[in-house]
């Protein structure tokens, strides 16, 4: 990130005549808000904040805002680096070192954290335990692709899984002595690096980025001391298998967290894992939620005298469904089977709905029509007089919805009058236009 700071004497100077105004962040004297003064050593300024953090606490009755602006005063002056900038630039400046580095005006930790970091816990009444947790290594991301009956059962899994794991020949440490790495010399033990380019008379453009020595890290192994198997870092990336149990009925397109199996690194707390489920389209079920929908075909004997359905479940088992013979089924009939859906996250189960296809003959005998006449009766024939015109019709193959389905583009084009005749459409569309104007 990229900032500039103008000295005031310089735009005074290009500017005549215009007054200058200082923000609130530049107008910031953190050595007043301590009460110390510019020659103070680091002794002095950890004395006075521990003075006046204590006076400042809203455990305490003082202000949040006091407070806040107390420790963001300790949190500038305490480091050297920022110090630095600080004495030459202002607080707008060492602020923007923290924005550089992603973390905000108070650097990674709050009002209450430095606080916390300061008195190490030993501060009774302050808010419970103010130590502030370790970091926790990043999580790590994995995808799992299960079938139906899977995720209907539940299963165990063991993905392999690239993670950090925190080095067993050096313990962690880096170094072969297993003793604390020193502080890296190229940052001075901040993890970053401030690098100043003179833009003119005046301007000043300042860039801070991570230290490519420490990677960030702030310490760094001496070159014979660092461990050989980790190069010094502490940890090693390792594929491993890791072992994951998917409770039964998990939705599709959940991440399950898995905690502490994302991987280990010095210093911090385990990271989790990660775990996206996807399922798999089954060849005959179909899920939504709790519910299981899946199509039958029928005969018309079945859909007129009932129908006996035997159904293979998920887990393997048989389900007999029956239709009793006084009901009808219609086309695309719906049967309801309770509870023999899928598991439900919560308890329970849902339910399985069976869709009927009606599938009818192509033709029927002689004896078939005699049949059918002698139950239902003969087909009405309406009248017609000699005028009128006679023509038969041709039995499409396809099914109304999916007639609609193949033809909607081509309906809709000539609706909108965009086809069957090109120039033509384009005029119906206009006289449409000029009707409606």
């Amino acid at each position: 990130m990229l900032w500039r700071r103008w000295a005031p004497a310089a735009v005074a100077a290009a500017l005549p005549g215009v007054a200058l105004r200082l923000s609130s962040s530049e107008a910031k004297d953190y050595y007043k808000i301590l009460g110390v003064g510019r020659t103070a050593t680091a002794s002095d300024i950890k004395k006075a904040y521990r003075k006046r953090a204590l006076e400042t606490h809203p455990d305490q009755g003082g202000k949040k805002e006091d407070f806040a602006e107390v420790a963001e005063a300790y949190e500038c002056l305490s480091n050297e680096e920022k110090r630095r900038v600080y004495d030459q630039y202002g607080s707008e400046a060492a602020s923007n070192m923290n924005a550089a580095n992603g973390m905000g005006g108070f650097g990674h930790h709050t009002a209450e954290d430095i606080f916390a970091e300061f008195f190490k816990g030993r501060m009774g009444g302050f808010g419970g335990d103010m130590r502030p947790g370790p970091a926790q290594v990043q999580p790590i991301e994995v995808k799992l692709r299960l079938t139906l009956e899977e995720v209907y059962k539940g299963v165990s899994k063991r993905p392999r899984v690239n993670r950090p794991v925190k080095c067993a020949d050096c313990r962690g440490f880096g170094t072969k002595s297993q003793t604390k790495k020193p502080n890296c010399p190229h940052c001075d033990g901040s993890g970053h690096v401030v690098h100043q380019h003179r833009m003119g008379p005046g301007m000043v453009q300042q860039t801070v980025s991570q230290c490519p020595r420490c990677g960030g890290s702030g310490t760094m192994a001496k070159a014979d001391d660092k461990c050989p198997k980790c190069h010094g870092m502490g940890y090693r990336h390792l594929a491993q298998d890791v072992n994951i149990d998917i409770p039964p009925g998990v939705p599709a397109n959940v991440t399950l967290v898995v905690r502490g199996e994302g991987g280990t690194m010095p210093d911090a707390e385990p990271g989790d894992l990660h775990v996206q489920i996807e399922v798999a389209p089954h060849k005959t079920f179909t899920r939504r939620g709790d519910d299981l929908l899946m199509r039958k075909e029928i005969t018309l004997s079945e859909a007129l005298l009932g129908v006996q359905l035997s159904v293979r479940m998920l887990d393997g088992r048989q389900v007999l469904v029956k239709v009793p013979h006084d009901t009808v089924l219609r086309p695309d009939s719906v049967l309801k089977v309770s509870g023999e859906g899928m598991p439900g996250t919560s308890g329970g189960r849902g339910d399985l709905y069976v869709i009927t296809h009606l599938k009818m003959p192509h033709k029927l005998t002689t004896q078939q029509r005699e049949a059918i006449i002698k139950v239902f009766g003969k087909p009405h024939e309406e009248q017609h007089t000699p005028n009128e015109k006679t023509t038969t019709a041709r039995v499409m193959r396809e099914s109304a919805q999916e007639l609609e389905n193949a033809m909607r583009d081509h309906w809709d084009a000539q609706e909108s009058g965009s086809v069957g005749g090109g120039g033509r459409g384009r005029q119906r569309s206009q006289q449409a236009e000029c009707v409606h104007q």
